[in-house]
């Protein structure tokens, strides 16, 4: 019996507390050398700690958010903004393993719907234009 590898992330909707624990790992597994590296003193240390405050962060509030129920639409733009943050961080990385170049991306949409409006104005406006010709 085999399982199906989940497909690739793409609305706010498809983000899982998996995702997001797996995200946050891989970004301080490839901190993590830099620091040791760095110690515990000057720039590079203040930097690589500040960074990895912003990494907990936006995860924890990620995490947060999936736990609600019912969540509307400030908190799925929330999500989306802070997923994009994390995964913008760990896409310097895309080409060391662990990176899950197959599930992780940059999310447009919260959902299907909201990219079903975007679409229909894009061919609205597209229209119009081609009218005024």
């Amino acid at each position: 019996m085999g399982t199906e590898p989940l497909r690739s992330l793409r609305y706010v909707d498809d983000i899982t507390r998996d995702d997001v624990l797996a995200l946050e790992a891989f970004i301080y597994s490839q901190l993590r050398p830099v620091q040791d590296a760095a110690g515990e003193t000057g720039d590079a240390f203040c930097a690589l700690r500040s960074l990895e405050i912003l990494v907990c962060d936006s995860a924890g509030l990620l995490l947060a958010l999936l736990d609600r129920v019912g969540r509307g639409h400030e908190e799925r733009s929330t999500m989306l903004r802070e997923w994009n943050r994390l995964w913008t961080t760990a896409s310097w990385w895309n080409y060391r393993d662990g990176y899950d170049t197959d599930r992780w991306n940059r999310l447009e949409y919260m959902d299907a719907a909201a990219e079903a409006s975007h679409r229909a104005k894009i061919a609205g406006a597209q229209a119009a234009a081609g009218e005024a010709q």
